[in-house]
């Protein structure tokens, strides 16, 4: 999927029907992996799906944490995920992820508090490798508040 059929959908969403629809979808889906697998399990699943995700944003010409923001806010903005500022630390990168949904319809157990940050994680991840950080270099949540998901990629 390229981020021309993601806009698409994004448009068809706008129904809020169809919007709720894929709420109770997602939040379904999580209660059943959360069910089967373990904690870790699931975690690693939305890892994964983070950095699927993340293979639909094209980084060609990308040299700036600025220009890396405005594709990663493309596909957030048309999934409805909010949006990420960079800031160069001298630890490695800052990111500040904000205006996510904080909850899901239907996901009576909460699954989504689990699953965001994970997919984060894998996305995000996913584009600093893309871009040439090294296997020592992680990325990792440091703190989660409000509608506020700061995350860290460095040493």
């Amino acid at each position: 999927m390229k981020m021309e059929s993601l806009m698409s959908a994004r448009e068809r969403a706008a129904s809020s029907a169809f919007g709720h629809g894929l709420a109770i979808l997602t939040a379904m889906t999580a209660a059943e992996i959360f069910t089967q697998a373990s904690a870790e399990q699931a975690h690693g699943f939305y890892l994964a799906t983070g950095r699927r995700l993340a293979t639909i944003v094209d980084l060609t010409d990308v040299q700036e944490l600025d220009d890396l923001a405005a594709r990663a806010n493309a596909l957030w903005s048309g999934c409805g995920l909010g949006h990420v500022e960079f800031e160069a630390v001298d630890t490695g990168i800052r990111i500040l992820h904000r205006g996510a949904p904080a909850a899901l319809d239907g996901d009576r157990a909460g699954h989504w508090a689990q699953l965001l940050p994970a997919l984060l994680v894998g996305a995000y991840d996913t584009w600093f490798r893309q871009l040439g950080s090294g296997p020592a270099l992680t990325t990792r949540i440091l703190r989660e508040g409000g509608d506020t998901i700061e995350l860290h990629h460095g040493g």
